[in-house]
């Protein structure tokens, strides 16, 4: 939905999009850049992140939620596909967020009236996706590194659905709403699905999945060997 009552968030978030984007590429240039920008990010999730949920007593329920976690132990970790897996399922988390809000910023607005928390949360997420950029250029990606990342969106899937059967409750985010097909009709709510949606749905999810880890990989041929010559992460 565009209009001037969310305008203010719209470009804001295209602001994050090109300030992630141009500092990515910053990183690109720099060992040393790169180091800082991913232990940066990485400490600034784990922090502002644990005190919150520390201080709400919640768990993270949801695959943005978890990544706040996630990317900040993989950086720290000296094992290259667990950064592998932070760089793609942050950027993507930063991403898919992103243009969520410039296409229907209404709906974040339904469901937190919370101002600030809502400002926190763009922010956060450009965090993600700048991030999942600069790791991208911190790690050299090998052929079989997306077997760790389907893995740990399988893993967050399968710890979301227990908790939600021990009775932790389910979040109002984006990703539940991409797994079950409703993503649709958060974007368009008037339309109306036929017999072949969901068979159509997740043909084209799947198709961009494989897409999206084909582009990430293009991303790291580029970034990796416009750094410094020296010595990348590899175990």
């Amino acid at each position: 939905m565009f209009g001037l009552a969310y305008f203010h968030v719209q470009a804001l978030q295209v602001v994050f999009f090109a300030l992630g984007l141009f500092g990515a590429y910053a990183t690109y240039k720099s060992r040393a850049l790169s180091y800082v920008a991913v232990f940066f990010v990485a400490a600034w999730l784990l922090v502002l992140k644990g005190i919150q949920y520390f201080e709400l007593g919640r768990l993270p329920m949801d695959i943005s939620a978890v990544c706040y976690f996630l990317y900040g132990i993989c950086a720290i970790l000296p094992f290259r596909p667990l950064k592998t897996v932070a760089a793609q399922l942050a950027t993507l988390c930063g991403l898919v967020y992103g243009i969520c809000m410039i296409a229907r910023p209404d709906v974040f607005f339904e469901h937190d009236s919370n101002e600030f928390g809502r400002y926190f949360a763009i922010a956060n997420h450009a965090m993600l996706f700048f991030g999942g950029l600069a790791m991208m250029g911190h790690v050299r990606f090998k052929k079989t590194d997306f077997l760790w990342t389907l893995s740990a969106v399988a893993l967050i899937v399968g710890y979301i659905e227990a908790c939600v059967l021990y009775g932790v409750p389910e979040s109002t985010a984006v990703f539940p709403e991409i797994v079950n097909g409703n993503i649709v009709y958060m974007i368009f709510p008037d339309f109306t699905p036929a017999w072949w949606y969901y068979p159509v749905y997740y043909a084209a999810f799947a198709v961009l999945t494989g897409l999206w880890l084909k582009l990430t990989y293009i991303i790291n041929r580029r970034a990796v060997p416009a750094t410094l010559q020296t010595r990348f992460i590899t175990m």
